[in-house]
């Protein structure tokens, strides 16, 4: 499997980047996860989007959906243009209601999946998820703790696994869905002194990397920076609480499992 990043800030980006997006490839199968402003151009930069399998957007705050309209007028032409046989799979949450309505009407583009109507699993032990497939790449979504509903997500490809903590609080379910990951790429939107303001619904870089070291996470990537922070202060606190070497999602940048 191979993670690239697409943009790792939050909520605005800095100047010539982009808000979450990534690119996960495993196989025959290629994963956009999260659309946040920006995405879709950098997405362009790593495949065409004629390969993709699926989109997945863990909840509908901009900075993680708002380049999906730019996918869908791409794929919308496409398909005008015979270059595409159908929709992409799209997973998204069914609420807000009005927001999923939204992204359901376009059928040119997206064949939509509402997540909570996916089979239930209990594979992943002490956690209900539910489950879906792409070719052979399994994706289990887990509820988050955060402002809107929304999903981490646990890819798992025989004997590799990437999860992605979404937007979230840490909570017992998140944990052990994590335990043991190749590569946890966890949020880490602020430094100890935000703890206050971030609490139930977002981690401080420290909260990052006390819940990765206790889900025995083998590597931790930390993303969804708030723009205005230098990332080695981030990266600093993450390292102390995780216990050894922790990475900064950089847009451009390829982790291969």
């Amino acid at each position: 499997m191979q993670l690239t990043v697409l943009g790792c800030w939050a909520p605005y980006p800095r100047p010539g980047e982009a808000c979450s997006g990534y690119l996960l490839r495993a196989g025959d199968t290629t994963v956009m996860l999260e659309a946040g402003n920006g995405s879709f151009a950098e997405l362009a930069r790593h495949v065409d989007f004629r390969r993709l399998s699926g989109l997945v957007i863990t909840h509908f705050h901009p900075d993680h959906y708002a380049d999906v309209f730019c996918l869908r007028h791409a794929i919308e032409g496409a398909r005008r243009a015979d270059e595409m046989n159908g929709p992409v799979k799209l997973f998204i949450p069914p609420d807000p209601a009005d927001i999923y309505a939204k992204l359901a009407s376009y059928t040119g583009a997206f064949d939509v999946v509402n997540v909570e109507e996916l089979p239930e699993t209990t594979q992943i032990p002490g956690v209900i998820t539910r489950k879906a497939l792409l070719n052979d790449l399994a994706l289990y979504f887990i509820h988050t703790a955060h402002s809107l509903p929304g999903y981490a997500v646990l890819f798992l490809q025989k004997d590799k696994t990437v999860f992605f903590s979404g937007d979230t609080a840490p909570t017992e379910a998140i944990e052990r869905a994590a335990q043991g990951a190749g590569l946890f790429l966890c949020e880490a939107s602020g430094l100890d002194k935000d703890a206050g303001y971030l609490a139930n619904a977002h981690m401080t870089a420290r909260e990052a990397g006390t819940l990765a070291r206790r889900a025995g996470a083998k590597r931790l990537v930390i993303t969804h920076f708030w723009p205005e922070y230098a990332v080695t202060d981030l990266l600093n606190e993450a390292g102390r609480s995780f216990g050894g070497a922790v990475e900064a999602a950089k847009q451009g940048k390829t982790y291969i499992l």
